[in-house]
């Protein structure tokens, strides 16, 4: 019982090392859990002084397939901290309106 009381912070830290595992492992290359389920990652991989940071385009010279950019560490890194902040912000913000809630009667 104590695994499921851990804070939400906690589980989509792991959900987010996972996802960074799998795109690191090539599992997933053309980068759709990575960068766009990501909303931080998803709107900053199109602003240019971001894009060198975190997409490996001296890679794609030898890529057949232009979806298939590898990305750089940076990602990652982003990646986790977005979800750890996400987190953090669900547990300051929703959190408790959802256990105040009270049902009608």
């Amino acid at each position: 019982m104590l695994v499921f009381s851990k804070k939400a912070t906690f589980w989509l830290a792991v959900i987010s090392i996972l996802i960074c595992l799998n795109n690191y492992l090539g599992n997933d290359d053309k980068n759709i859990l990575l960068i766009g389920l990501n909303p931080v990652l998803n709107s900053i991989v199109y602003t240019e002084p971001f894009r060198h940071w975190i997409l490996d385009f001296e890679s794609a010279k030898l890529a057949t397939d232009s979806a298939t950019i590898r990305v750089l560490f940076p990602a990652y890194i982003i990646h986790f901290a977005s979800v750890f902040f996400i987190g953090k912000k669900y547990h300051k913000s929703i959190r408790p309106i959802w256990l105040n809630w009270e049902t009608p009667e």
